[in-house]
């Protein structure tokens, strides 16, 4: 056979140095892509630690007073004129409602007392279902545990004593189910033994366990006593969370007819409580202010209003194993005055982060940014402070009700007159306190002086009765 050669126009030198600039390419973009990431990461963390080292974080929680309306004797709830999420005004009816020892005064009676133990036997079977299917969840939990127990000791990776342990655990909830349900039963059967009974028992009026607006006697005794039916209103303005009571039922004393939440969080008392660490108490004194972050769009300011309220132990989630910190001393902030907040951001226990200024915390170094006792009480320096801090509050407070939102007015009111000083008086007042022994040791020269400028004294001392009897 001849031989041959495989001609081609393929350049190996053009095909080397096309692979260099891919892979040169390929290269640069690599660098381009990881100097970008290593520029973000450099920014992130210069981003983080900036901002530990500017501000301070702290966890916390809104704490909200309600308005609970409970009975002060027993009582029937007829009409309920507000809904859960209606706003009042102060004035509006709440509920209508009469005392039952009124009803017992105009002769209608009370309520069997068979009637009421019906319902009480009523109440603890369906309490004691409730228990029995509480029990049914642990015993199916202790039967999971103990079939996960069989397979790790199937493998070796745990001894038997655990399970016994377990075993023993589900032994005594099915003794317990079993004698739950026994007593359901018992209670059950009571309830329908006096059913007949308490539905036939009439004393005065036909009291059943039906609801009364069902009631044809009842409505009767509505519409018929209207003078005995009293009101409860609405003092301030406020928005219905809760409403225990429903129309025409009977509510005992001191058991909740409905929840009121103040649209003032000065009236609601709104607070914030946040853990603060031992180690973390020298950022934040008694005239710092911080600002509340409740998510990324709401956040209001508010400043400290107690220092150390208590100690409580840190919730599981915000603990820290590295630094061993479980209990975190208790501090209450206040809102300031003239904010907007939404009525969801101050309801009670909603999660809050407090923020504060470690380079601008509100440390004056005057001695009144901590308390200070001794055996006594308050040291004097604090004592002292304290006292001028609470008249400026004070006098705070006065104008902020009379509608100025600053510390001082406007505009000081002038005086509609001024005493004159009589030109004895203005000389006395300018001489030197310290009087040299010559002059001192001649009182008698100095009385002739001071009768002689009484007269001129005394027109100037009748000049506000003649006023007063002017206006």
């Amino acid at each position: 056979m001849q031989s041959f050669s495989f001609r081609s126009n393929y350049n190996e030198n053009q095909n080397v140095e096309e692979l260099i600039k891919e892979r040169t390419r390929k290269i640069a973009r690599q660098q381009i892509i990881f100097a970008i990431l290593l520029l973000i990461v450099i920014a992130l963390l210069i981003w983080y630690c900036a901002r530990k080292t500017i501000y301070a974080e702290f966890d916390g929680y809104v704490h909200t007073e309600y308005k609970d309306y409970r009975a002060i004797d027993d009582i029937y709830v007829f009409d309920q004129y507000t809904e859960e999420g209606d706003i009042v005004m102060p004035g509006d009816t709440l509920y209508s409602y009469t005392y039952i020892s009124m009803f017992n005064s105009s002769g209608v009676g009370a309520e069997p007392q068979i009637v009421i133990n019906d319902r009480s036997l009523q109440f603890q079977r369906d309490n004691s279902y409730a228990d029995a299917n509480v029990l049914r969840v642990r015993i199916r939990e202790l039967e999971a545990q103990i079939a996960r127990e069989d397979n790790n000791i199937r493998f070796g990776m745990t001894d038997n004593s655990h399970k016994m342990d377990l075993e023993r655990e589900l032994a005594e909830a099915r003794a317990q189910l079993r004698s739950t349900l026994n007593k359901a039963w018992r209670y059950g059967k009571s309830h329908n033994g006096s059913e007949a009974i308490g539905a036939a028992a009439q004393y005065g009026i036909n009291f059943s366990r039906e609801q009364f607006d069902l009631d044809h006697s009842l409505r009767q005794l509505y519409e018929a006593n209207a003078p005995i039916i009293r009101y409860a209103l609405a003092q301030d303005t406020a928005i219905v969370t809760k409403i225990w009571a429903p129309p025409f039922s009977r509510v005992f004393k001191k058991e909740h007819i409905l929840q009121l939440e103040d649209l003032s969080y000065e009236k609601s008392n709104v607070q914030v409580i946040g853990w603060v660490p031992t180690q973390d108490m020298g950022k934040i004194n008694n005239n710092t202010r911080a600002e509340i972050i409740v998510n990324d769009d709401v956040s209001f300011r508010a400043s400290v209003q107690l220092l150390g309220a208590r100690t409580e132990d840190l919730p599981e989630e915000l603990r820290n194993n590295l630094s061993h910190t479980y209990t975190a001393i208790m501090v209450v902030f206040r809102p300031d005055r003239d904010q907007e907040l939404p009525l969801w951001a101050v309801v009670d226990r909603v999660p809050v982060r407090i923020r504060i200024k470690n380079y601008d915390n509100g440390r004056r170094n005057d001695g009144s940014d901590y308390w200070f006792i001794n055996n006594f009480g308050l040291t004097e320096l604090s004592e002292k402070l304290w006292l001028k801090q609470r008249a400026k509050e004070h006098r705070r407070y006065r104008y902020y009700r009379h509608g100025v939102h600053h510390e001082e007015p406007a505009e000081r009111p002038k005086p509609a007159f001024r005493y004159r000083k009589s030109a004895a008086a203005s000389r006395q007042q300018a001489a030197p306190q310290h009087k040299p022994a010559a002059t001192q040791s001649k009182p008698a020269a100095a009385q002739p002086r001071a009768a002689a400028t009484a007269p001129a004294a005394a027109p100037a001392a009748a000049r506000p009765a003649a006023t007063a009897g002017a206006q």
